[in-house]
């Protein structure tokens, strides 16, 4: 008799059958008998009963090329994945081509069918980088942020980007909603809805609670119709009576004048406004001066809300073409008096004539931490000047650094009159860069 081949033997094998026994192994029943689940069976075909029993359900040809994926030296593939492989491809090199897929993020070898390609770039990555990177970038960062984790791609920011960013997040909406669990892609959702309200110029925020209005009055008192409380439509502050019929600079005055127990409470936290998108954060004290805007990914500095930029493309000075990313801080700025003394500040306090400065104010704060945050603050508060203080080795390295040409010193010119000269000078140029909140310094791109 012709011996059948190797796959005809697999499809000929009742996998259901018993092992028969010794007595009966040479009767007529050996057509029924499966000799890979005998004791002897792995031994002899080197194949485990799962391998045969998927094998048995291919054709002779891709059987023959599912044990040799199995067997493959060097390669540790499951069973599932190369049976996948087998049943979508034609030949062995095209099976091994769909089971060696590489994660450009990761670096693990995957199945073409766990591979993810983004929507609006030629990247791609596999299930498990994209489940790790979506998930953590859903709960933690602002919808903008949602691209691709290798190109940064598509740009969803800016005018005349709208139909592109949302025919984007359409697309990735699908892919959340498939990998991700359905908290997740509800979150998103969420964070998509808000996105779209921001964008509309007269939506605003509550003060008081999470609900948000389109205020298309021209009176800045904003009503909740949720929590039934107000807040100003402009500064975002909780409404007040005293704000009625003054501006929103106005009314912080009046505060400051009125309530200087107000001035107090707002040096125990830190709140900071984005410069580009006005988004309030209250911030804790401490940490990097480098402040990235979660809303609309602005780089300013958290000190004075001067602009972080880099050196190639920095317009202030041709140094600036040797740095990298970097911000021109005023003198009054947290950045530069975070250096000076104790001592010094309260000395600047003290000779600043709209100063709130006083013995037992200052000694109330300074069993705080982070002391110097707080004096610089009220340093800001009050907008005393650094300059009063510097000697004239501080004040021309001051005009340096803003490359104003530094006057000669005449030969009888006292060292006293010599430096209120150069505070002059300095005044008449930076002196419009030092204020409560520090607006962006436009001038610094035409100076030299």
């Amino acid at each position: 008799r012709v011996r059948r081949s190797y796959t005809e033997e697999l499809l000929g094998i009742d996998f259901s059958a018993p092992p028969p026994s010794s007595s009966s192994s040479s009767s007529s029943s050996s057509n029924h008998y499966n000799p890979f689940l005998s004791s002897s069976s792995p031994g002899e075909t080197g194949h485990s009963p799962l391998l045969l029993q998927m094998a048995a359900r291919l054709s002779p040809d891709r059987a023959a090329i599912f044990f040799s994926l199995m067997k493959m030296k060097g390669r540790s593939f499951s069973p599932s994945d190369v049976m996948e492989a087998v049943q979508l491809n034609k030949d062995l090199p095209s099976a091994l081509r769909f089971l060696t897929h590489s994660c450009p993020i990761c670096q693990d070898q995957v199945t073409f069918s766990k591979i993810i390609t983004m929507t609006h770039c030629s990247c791609f990555l596999c299930q498990t980088c994209f489940k790790t990177f979506f998930s953590a970038a859903i709960k933690e960062r602002s919808i903008d942020q949602l691209v691709c984790p290798q190109c940064g791609r598509p740009e969803v920011r800016g005018q005349g980007r709208m139909e592109e960013s949302m025919d984007y997040f359409n697309l990735l909406d699908t892919q959340i909603r498939h990998f991700l669990p359905a908290q997740l892609h509800e979150l998103f959702q969420r964070k998509l809805r808000d996105r779209a309200l921001q964008e509309m110029p007269n939506f605003c925020w509550c003060a008081h609670c999470s609900f948000g209005m389109l205020h298309e009055a021209d009176r800045l008192r904003m009503d909740c119709p949720s929590c039934k409380k107000s807040t100003c439509s402009q500064c975002r502050s909780p409404w007040s009576p005293q704000h009625q019929g003054l501006s929103c600079e106005q009314f912080r005055v009046w505060q400051q004048q009125n309530h200087p127990d107000h001035s107090t409470a707002l040096l125990s936290y830190n709140s900071i406004e984005c410069p580009n998108c006005q988004f309030i954060f209250i911030l804790s004290k401490g940490g990097c001066l480098h402040f990235t805007c979660s809303q609309c990914q602005y780089q300013f500095c958290g000190g004075c809300s001067q602009t972080f930029t880099l050196g190639a493309v920095c317009g202030f000075s041709a140094d600036c073409g040797t740095k990298g990313l970097h911000a021109h801080h005023p003198r009054d700025c947290l950045y530069h008096l975070r250096d000076w003394s104790v001592t010094r500040l309260h000395l600047l306090l003290q000779v600043t004539p709209d100063s709130v400065w006083s013995d037992a104010y200052c000694l109330h704060l300074s069993g705080r931490l982070h002391y110097k945050e707080r004096l610089v603050e009220l340093i800001n508060r009050c907008r005393a000047d650094p300059a009063v203080l510097f000697s004239p080795a501080e004040m021309m390295v001051e005009l340096q650094r803003w490359h104003i040409a530094v006057p000669t010193r005449k030969p009888d010119e006292s060292e006293q009159l010599y430096a209120q000269r150069l505070r002059l000078v300095s005044d008449i140029i930076i002196s419009r860069c030092i204020a409560i909140k520090h607006d962006v310094c436009l001038w610094a791109t035409h100076v030299s």
